[in-house]
């Protein structure tokens, strides 16, 4: 598992790096009112996106793993379920922008939210064809094809300067050659696995699959409405393509903590799947103790000192204008971890079967986000935006974990406690040692940031006693 997850990781910062230099280059070449509109579509393909992606991705992991199905059948069931998804996004997106376009207050992005549709099909099957590398457990083919999508989405800075004059089909250009040439060497991986396609009796009924699909889309699709409706709501209540823009660069770094706690619930879902297909519940809980010791030992102390140095963050990494965003990201940062650890729980549960479970988690989150997310922006504008996702994510994480400990027994301990109330006072320090340090570029405030990070890292792995998650026979990892 811990080859797994250091190659998963790889892959996420890959993303982040390749993400990060994507949005580098929009913030400081376009103004804020034109980064906030192609932030704003940016917003609109990641909410389609989801549909296509973990959702579906984890179900066909999940069905795999299980080593209960005829997997080329099962494989020509996803197919066809991830292409009829595809053919109703496709219309509804297509057909449905003037609506879309009307809720957002602004008529002009009709041809761009149409071109979002051309760009879902080919994500759909690239990320059916990661479930199935996924589910045989293959993370190293899993994560090469991973690093390689940033890196191709980079294309669209070439676009944006060179080949279109407007910014937002620049932007949508560079993600249609990404998409497609990532859904090529996908496939070709696939296909080099056919040799090792499991072969049963027993054949999965349709019905039986889109119930996991579903009940994994329902998750993901809430994860997803959380991190990107808030951007949505902004700009609905504001009507300030600035303050979108603003939260654009926001949203992008708080989102870090995220997209690495995805390393942890992909490759935990099909080893913790098998040991509890197998009835080994106490090895299943020795894992969970140690993907969170993983979690708080490295994870946690990026997440304080980037909350800690979030003005800086914003002023230099994009324009002195951004620090407008500073508390924001400071909540932010933090509501994204507790979505990712609501996640990680989440799909924990997922191995146990406890769909009931996840959906009014699910469910309930998303009811939350609703409710507070317009009442907190209109009132508090950009820190209100945040503090809404800080609020729904944070009640979404606890209620997870609870569920967790009374399916696999209690998996939290004294350590953990100690190792947060010891980041909590990292925190402070930090928050005070920011207000008085001034930088002079980007670079200087990441060295100090990685010099802040360590010693806490050393300190939290020092107290949890993280040991590498050992190999289960059933593993081949």
């Amino acid at each position: 598992m811990y080859t797994g997850i250091i190659l998963h990781i790889l892959n996420k910062a890959a993303f982040v790096i390749g993400s990060y230099a994507m949005h580098f280059f929009l913030g400081r070449y376009l103004s804020e009112a034109q980064y906030g509109m192609v932030g704003t579509i940016i917003t609109i393909i990641n909410f389609e996106y989801i549909f296509f992606t973990d959702g579906v991705r984890q179900g066909m992991s999940r069905s795999i793993s299980s080593l209960r199905y005829d997997e080329k059948h099962l494989i020509r069931v996803g197919l066809g379920f991830q292409l009829a998804l595809i053919a109703v996004f496709f219309a509804g997106t297509c057909f449905g922008a003037p609506l879309i376009a009307g809720m957002l207050g602004d008529m002009d992005m009709v041809p761009y939210i149409r071109g979002v549709a051309f760009l879902l099909p080919f994500t759909g099957i690239y990320s059916l064809a990661l479930g199935i590398l996924n589910g045989h457990k293959d993370f190293k083919a899993e994560a090469g094809i991973g690093m390689i999508y940033p890196v191709l989405k980079l294309s669209v800075i070439p676009f944006v300067m060179f080949v279109f004059h407007d910014a937002v089909f620049g932007m949508e250009a560079g993600f249609l050659f990404a998409g497609v040439l990532i859904m090529v060497i996908s496939v070709i991986q696939v296909l080099k696995k056919r040799s090792a396609f499991y072969t049963f009796s027993e054949k999965i009924k349709v019905r039986e699959y889109v119930l996991v699909a579903m009940n994994y889309l329902l998750l993901f699709c809430v994860s997803t409405v959380i991190m990107n409706l808030d951007t949505l709501i902004l700009k609905s209540v504001s009507g300030n393509n600035t303050l979108v823009g603003y939260y654009t660069g926001v949203a992008s770094f708080a989102k870090i903590p995220y997209f690495l706690l995805t390393a942890f619930y992909t490759v935990a879902l099909p080893l913790i799947t098998r040991h509890y297909e197998a009835g080994e519940i106490r090895e299943a809980s020795e894992e969970i103790g140690s993907l969170l010791d993983l979690i708080l030992a490295l994870i946690l102390p990026a997440v304080t000192v980037i909350s800690a140095a979030a003005g800086h963050v914003l002023a230099l990494f994009y324009k002195p204008s951004y620090r407008a965003g500073g508390n924001a990201l400071s909540l932010l940062i933090f509501g994204t971890s507790f979505l990712g650890m609501a996640l990680v729980f989440a799909m924990i549960l997922s191995a146990a079967s406890r769909k009931k479970i996840i959906a009014w988690i699910s469910a309930g989150m998303l009811v939350l986000e609703i409710i507070f997310c317009p009442m907190l922006t209109s009132v508090l504008s950009l820190t209100g935006t945040a503090l809404a996702t800080f609020v729904t994510a944070g009640a979404g994480m606890l209620v997870s974990a609870y569920f967790t400990a009374s399916v696999y027994g209690n998996f939290w301990q004294k350590k953990h406690t100690q190792v947060l109330l010891m980041n909590l006072a990292a925190y402070a320090l930090f928050f005070v040692l920011f207000r008085y340090l001034q930088f002079a570029n980007f670079f200087i405030l990441v060295a100090v940031c990685g010099v802040c990070y360590l010693p806490v890292a050393a300190v939290n792995i020092w107290r949890t006693g993280l040991r590498l998650p050992g190999r289960s026979p059933r593993d081949g990892k």
